[in-house]
């Protein structure tokens, strides 16, 4: 039986709206590619679609109510008139958060964001229902859609709060108002929208001020100076770091690398705690640790959670793995197409050099551009190249416009090619393997490495002809 998320009287009632109430709704839709039967269609604005001229495909296959701000629309019985879409869908995400009585987990940063998300709602599942946020939904729509789909039931909701430019954190914050907010760390993503680090330091920090009082902070050991200690007293919050460091509450005490994963010695607290984990990477390693935390404040017991941070893998795009054959060519594929910033890519290329593969001939990287990093840009690409130079990596291809700056600084033994864009890259595949090649691929999400992975991926075998 379908589960009901919402009744047509109070979703009109919450958002103002005008309309028939005479149906109930089992989820929440603005997007008529993905929508259900029984969804709520919310016709927002895009930039460049506008969601009303999607509504009667969204009714035909099957929303049980369509949000508009239409006029000429609401003639219909399934249309229920706005002022503002986007308002409304913010009204029923709030009245959402009022409602629940969930432990609410928020998590920002400039990287694993994804990562540390999935990894604690896919362990919290022991201990009661879960609910989070799709993918990467952590945007001023992201967010307020994610709040908006959460059942009245749920024992735990676990949230994303992202961001391009400055306020955005607060805002989404006070949306959720999580009990436990999370700061993984902070980079240079994004840092072309701010003045300075600090300054995007600032603005992760300020997740603080939407924390519901009482709450709890899980923090990187490296933004403990960066606190506002007033704001935490007046909030009464309880804090918690992690890292490297053993004054630490959560230590990473040892990480040793073996072929496909990692063994681990964290120390929470005053307990030590041994575990495997399934991918390798000290990045890896260390999203472990607000997620035990997580599960310490929570008041869970730490036995299956383990478990399930042991079986737990690496999501697409981000640094999942996989073997094919490409053109009668063996190769080892690691996927971190999904984006890419300095630290991400940093933490990737340390991985992809520590790897350790009695098979592998060749370490193939291909690398895009890192966006968003704007008159910082040649300088953050030149570093990459130097961490690059100091690695086993055998060959690099490098795709993008701001690649330039790094491929100028490449050592020339391990230079393949330079491409504009994945098009031109997708047409010289069959050139650029040899057997028994690791490759991993790594760069902004608008380079669009997934194209090319999904081209290795389908492309089959020429027939060689006498």
């Amino acid at each position: 039986m379908t589960e009901i998320l919402w009744n047509g009287k109070e979703v009109l009632g919450i958002i103002n709206g005008h309309g028939s109430c005479n149906w109930f709704a089992s989820g929440i839709s603005i997007d008529t590619r993905t929508l259900n039967k029984g969804d709520i269609f919310f016709a927002l604005p895009g930039l460049n679609n506008d969601g009303n001229d999607f509504i009667e495909d969204a009714l035909n296959k099957g929303a049980c109510a369509a949000i508009s701000n239409r006029p000429s629309l609401v003639n219909s019985k399934k249309v229920i008139f706005v002022n503002d879409v986007y308002k409304a869908l913010n009204k029923l995400a709030n009245y959402a958060r009022q409602r629940t009585k969930a432990k609410i987990i928020g998590i920002t940063g400039s990287s694993g964001k994804t990562t540390l998300k999935e990894m604690i709602s896919s362990c919290l599942v022991d201990y009661g229902k879960v609910h989070k946020s799709e993918r990467s939904f952590n945007n001023h729509i992201g967010v307020p859609l994610s709040l908006a789909r959460m059942p009245i039931d749920v024992d735990y909701a676990v949230f994303e709060i992202g961001m391009n430019n400055k306020g955005e954190i607060l805002k989404l914050t006070n949306l959720i108002k999580p009990h436990i907010g999370i700061v993984n760390n902070v980079g240079e993503a994004h840092i072309g929208n701010f003045h300075s680090k600090k300054d995007l330091i600032e603005e992760k920090l300020s997740i603080i001020e939407g924390i519901a009082d009482g709450g709890s902070l899980i923090i990187n050991e490296n933004l403990k100076s960066d606190l506002d200690i007033n704001i935490i007293k007046n909030k009464s919050l309880n804090i918690s770091t992690f890292g490297v460091l053993e004054d630490s509450d959560a230590y990473l005490k040892e990480n040793i690398e073996i072929d496909n994963g990692s063994v681990l010695k964290v120390r929470i607290k005053d307990k030590i705690i041994n575990y495997t984990l399934a991918i390798s990477g000290e990045h890896m390693a260390l999203n472990t640790l607000p997620a035990l935390m997580t599960c310490k404040i929570t008041n869970n017991p730490t036995e299956k959670f383990i478990k399930k941070l042991s079986n737990f893998k690496n999501i697409e795009g981000r640094g999942n793995t996989f073997n094919l054959n490409f053109l009668g060519k063996s190769l080892s594929i690691i996927n971190e197409s999904f984006n890419a910033n300095p630290n991400s890519m940093e933490a990737a290329i340390i991985s992809f050099n520590n790897l350790n593969s009695k098979s592998c001939l060749r370490k193939v990287l291909f690398i895009g551009d890192m966006m968003e990093l704007g008159k910082f840009s040649e300088n953050y690409h030149k570093k990459i190249a130097q961490l690059i130079n100091n690695t086993s990596i055998d060959i690099v291809y490098a795709v993008g416009e701001e690649i330039r700056y790094l491929w100028e600084e490449i050592d020339f033994q391990k230079k393949g090619a330079l491409f504009q864009n994945v098009d031109q890259v997708i047409l010289n595949l069959q050139d650029l393997f040899d057997n028994n090649d690791v490759v991993m691929l790594k760069a902004s999400s608008k380079i669009n490495f997934s194209k090319v992975i999904k081209e290795i991926n389908t492309q089959k075998p020429i027939r060689k002809i006498a």
